[in-house]
C-alpha cells in the first residue's frame, strides 16, 4: 500500500500533456480479442486498469509489447473463452470482454467484474443484450454463455449504460442479418471504438446518435492496423480542477475542448483566462471564485459522474453554495467524508450533498476508496494549509498515470511513500 503527502499553498504553473483515455482504451482492447490481425496503439499509459486488461488478453492466448509509449496487441493466437477470475475482478471493465469472446467463439465463461465500489452496478442488462442475439445465458456469481450462432436483433438498451453499448456492439458485428441497438450511450469513447470497428471491417452506422445499425459481417479483415486513442477528458479535467482550486496558470496539450464542454460550462465564470486553440488550453485562476449551483451528472454529453469527486472538492472552497446530484451512481459521495476531515461544510444526503463554501481547508489523513475519490483527496490536499496524507493512493493509479510527477511539473509538493 502506498500514500501521497501533499504541502498544499502552493499554485500550479506550467505545461503538461494529457495521455490517451483509459476508458477509451479499455472497450478497444477488448475489441482487439475479434481480431486477428496486430493492432498498434499510439501513446498508451501504463496505468493499472491498461495492465490489468492486458494480462486478461494474455491469459486467453493472446500477445502484446510495449515499444516504448506505443502498444501492439495481437489476438491471432487466441485459444480460450474462460476469463481468470483473479483478474475480472480487479477491473470492473473486464466486463467489455465478454461480447467480443462471445463474438469469436460462440461461448464465454466469466465471474463477476470487480472494479470501485461506487454503487451497485449489475450484468443484467448486458445479459439481456446477448439474450436479445440468441446467447444462451446460465449461472449467478459464476455465469456460462453459449450459442450455436448470433442473429441480428433489435435491442433498446433500458439506461444508457456504456459498457452495454460496447458490448452490445461487440457481440453483434458478425451476427447474422442486422442489429438495431436503441438508447446507447454516447460518450466520445464508443465514437472511438466504432472507428476502430470500422477499421476492421465492421460496418456499423449511426455513431454520436441514440440508435446504431450494425450489419453483421462473416470475418473481419486480418491487416496490421495503427490506431491513435482519444485523449482522457477525465484526466483533463482533474488537472484544470486543481489548477481552478490553487490558482495559476497552466497548458494541458492534447485536448478535446468539446469532450469536456460540459465542465468548461459550469467553470467558466471562475476563470481569469481560458483559451482553447488547435488540441490545446490555457487556463489562469486567481484559485477564488463562486459558487456553481446545480452540478447534476448524468450520461454525455451531461456532466461525467468520473468528474463529480473532483468538482466536489474544488467546490468546498468557492464562495457561496454548490449543490451536488449523483445519478449514475448511488455510493459515489464517500470522498465527502475525507473532505469534511480537512473541513468542507457539507450535508449529504441520499444522492445529494449541499456544499456551502469556506475560507480554506486544513491538511489531514485521509483515504482514497475509489479512483475518482482518491482524485478528490488530491485536488483537496494541494490547496489545503498544512500536510495532507493520502492512503491507499494505488488506487488512483488505476486511472492516473505519473499522478505525482506531472504535479511536482507544476510546481505542487508532492511525494509518494510506500507503508
Amino acid at each position: 500500500m502506498s500514500k501521497l503527502i501533499i504541502n498544499g499553498g502552493n499554485k500550479l504553473y506550467g505545461e503538461i500533456t494529457a495521455e490517451s483515455a483509459k476508458n477509451g482504451l479499455l472497450p478497444l482492447l477488448s475489441a482487439c480479442i475479434l481480431y486477428e490481425g496486430k493492432v498498434t496503439f499510439i501513446n498508451c499509459p501504463k496505468i493499472k486498469d491498461i495492465l490489468v486488461m492486458l494480462e486478461i488478453i494474455k491469459y486467453l492466448g493472446g500477445k502484446y509489447v510495449f515499444n516504448n509509449e506505443n502498444l501492439t496487441v495481437d489476438c491471432s493466437t487466441l485459444h480460450s473463452y474462460e476469463l481468470p477470475c483473479e483478474l475480472t475482478k480487479k477491473i470492473r471493465a473486464s466486463i467489455f470482454t465478454i461480447g467480443a469472446i462471445i463474438a469469436r467463439f460462440r461461448k464465454a465463461y466469466f465471474c463477476m467484474p470487480g472494479g470501485c465500489s461506487i454503487g451497485d452496478r449489475p450484468i443484467d442488462i448486458h445479459l439481456d443484450v446477448f439474450k436479445k442475439l440468441g446467447v444462451e445465458v446460465c449461472g449467478d456469481t459464476i455465469v456460462y454463455c453459449r450459442a450455436d450462432r448470433l442473429n441480428g436483433a433489435e435491442i433498446t438498451l433500458k439506461y444508457k449504460s456504456v459498457g452495454a453499448t460496447i458490448n452490445a456492439l461487440l457481440a453483434s458485428i458478425t451476427a447474422d442479418g442486422k442489429t438495431i441497438i436503441r438508447n446507447v450511450a454516447k460518450e466520445p469513447e464508443i465514437t472511438s471504438l466504432i472507428t476502430l470497428l470500422k477499421k476492421f471491417g465492421a460496418k456499423i452506422n449511426g455513431e454520436g446518435t441514440s440508435t446504431l445499425v450494425v450489419n453483421g459481417v462473416k470475418r473481419l479483415k486480418k491487416e496490421n492496423v495503427t490506431f491513435y486513442p482519444i485523449s482522457d477528458r477525465i484526466e483533463v479535467g482533474t488537472y484544470v480542477l486543481a489548477l481552478l482550486s490553487t490558482g495559476g496558470e497552466i497548458q494541458i496539450n492534447n485536448v478535446n475542448f468539446i469532450h469536456n464542454l460540459s465542465l468548461f460550462k459550469k467553470i467558466q465564470n471562475n476563470t481569469c483566462k481560458m483559451v482553447y486553440e488547435d488540441d490545446k488550453i490555457y487556463i489562469k485562476s486567481s484559485g477564488e471564485g463562486s459558487g456553481l449551483g446545480v452540478v447534476k451528472t448524468a450520461p454525455y454529453p451531461f456532466f461525467p459522474t468520473d468528474l463529480q469527486p473532483q468538482i466536489s472538492s474544488y467546490a468546498t472552497t468557492l464562495k457561496g453554495e454548490t449543490t451536488i446530484i449523483e445519478t449514475v451512481f448511488e455510493n459515489r459521495l464517500k470522498h465527502f467524508d475525507g473532505l469534511k476531515v480537512m473541513g468542507a461544510n457539507v450535508l449529504v444526503k441520499g444522492n445529494t450533498a449541499k456544499i456551502k463554501g469556506v475560507n480554506r481547508l486544513t491538511g489531514a489523513n485521509v483515504c482514497a476508496y475509489d479512483l475518482r475519490g482518491g482524485a478528490s483527496m488530491v485536488i483537496a490536499g494541494l490547496k489545503c494549509d498544512g500536510e495532507t496524507v493520502v492512503s491507499n493512493a494505488e488506487v488512483i493509479d488505476r486511472g492516473y498515470y505519473n499522478l505525482e510527477e506531472k504535479l511536482l511539473k507544476l510546481g505542487a509538493k508532492i511525494k509518494r511513500t510506500e507503508l
